[in-house]
């Protein structure tokens, strides 16, 4: 399988022991450096590669079973490019799961809300798709990403010829829950499984 924008390899270094023979990519040659810092377990199958996802060069057609991007999609400028590179290294009826922050909720601007059942959000600039960055020095948007609508990460998977199978808006851990009280009422991420369309 391909783990697309692999970062440090965490989610490669779990799929790997599951048993999954495991292809990661990252553009990045320092999260390259750092994913293979971390080795693996014994017998667990990981290949490191430099590769941008906005085309996957290094990789050849329809090589993989299925791919698997987490938390990365919203940090690649060219969507549109990358689920279509995805899609060319797939095999047929290849499957493709994907994490992002939720794009409804983790809004540039967003500021949180008291309200009478709780801690809420409120989202102004919804329909403004842009690059933004966090203005918290500590956050974890201080690199920035892009946010973009719902309907242009759907849109962008059915014109990629995907077609969502399963959906989900997990539920925060209690750890992520106590420290950011507002993810019990709001959902921080939005992650869903596609499928190559049946030709």
């Amino acid at each position: 399988m391909l783990d697309v924008a692999c970062g440090q390899g965490i989610a490669s270094r779990h799929l790997a022991a599951l048993g999954a023979i495991v292809t990661a990519i990252d553009s990045s040659e320092v999260m390259i450096e750092l994913a293979e810092q971390h080795g693996t377990l014994s017998g667990a199958e990981i290949r490191y590669l430099i590769d941008d996802a906005q085309s996957l060069s290094h990789l050849g057609n329809s090589s993989f079973d299925g791919a698997v991007c987490q938390l990365g999609l919203m940090d690649i400028g060219d969507l549109d490019g990358t689920l279509m590179a995805i899609n060319r290294v797939l095999r047929p009826n290849g499957w493709f799961v994907f994490v992002v922050s939720h794009p409804c909720f983790l809004v540039p601007g967003a500021s949180k809300a008291e309200t009478p059942t709780g801690l809420g959000l409120t989202v102004t600039g919804y329909f403004k798709e842009r690059f933004w960055r966090s203005t918290n020095p500590h956050g974890v948007r201080r690199a920035g990403n892009y946010h973009r609508m719902l309907s242009t990460y759907i849109n962008a998977l059915s014109k990629a010829s995907f077609r969502i199978e399963i959906a989900d808006e997990p539920l925060p851990t209690p750890l992520l829950s106590e420290r950011q009280p507002v993810y019990s009422n709001v959902p921080i991420f939005f992650a869903a499984r596609a499928r190559l369309a049946a030709e």
